[in-house]
């Protein structure tokens, strides 16, 4: 079965292959991804920390892009050419990246969680505000949390990207 388009894109041959669909549509996904992590985090990080600053930019932005930068270092470690005589490297990132991704989580459902008391028409007849503000930020966390440990087993399993890896 032939699993590729080719295209002839001014007179150059261009080749869609299956892998190079994925590959797109998984960036697109960390793209989106990341920007709806960085502004969950940003929101939340000005609730708790205010107003505060460094140099012009906000506590709560640096430390939202550096939650948002730790996924990116880590998938920048896996297309490296990884040196297996310091695989301690490999261990100190994944630790970082763990510590960030479960406080990452908890600023998630402190921010969906403030949303939801910031949002007047909060609860209806089936449903009450109760139940929202226990459930939906914790829901909205734990499926940040494993789509976060997703994308980036994806990345870090994907066939396609292992035969990328190789070059």
């Amino acid at each position: 079965m032939n699993t590729s388009v080719s295209m002839n894109l001014r007179s150059k041959n261009f080749t869609i292959t299956r892998e190079v669909i994925f590959i797109v549509v998984l960036v697109f996904a960390l793209v989106a991804f990341e920007i709806f992590n960085f502004s969950t985090t940003e929101y939340a990080l000005t609730d708790l920390l205010g107003d505060l600053q460094f140099l012009g930019f906000s506590w709560a932005t640096i430390l939202s892009l550096a939650f948002c930068g730790i996924d990116f270092a880590g998938l920048a470690k896996l297309f490296s050419n990884g040196n297996t005589e310091k695989e301690i490297d490999n261990w100190y990132l994944f630790g970082s990246w763990l510590i960030a991704a479960v406080m990452n989580a908890m600023l998630t459902w402190w921010g969906i969680s403030i949303a939801i008391i910031n949002h007047d028409n909060t609860g209806n007849p089936f449903v009450s505000q109760g139940v929202l503000l226990t459930f939906v930020p914790i829901l909205v966390a734990v499926i940040v949390w494993l789509t976060r440990v997703m994308i980036i087993g994806a990345f870090s399993t994907s066939e396609s990207l292992i035969l990328v890896k190789k070059r």
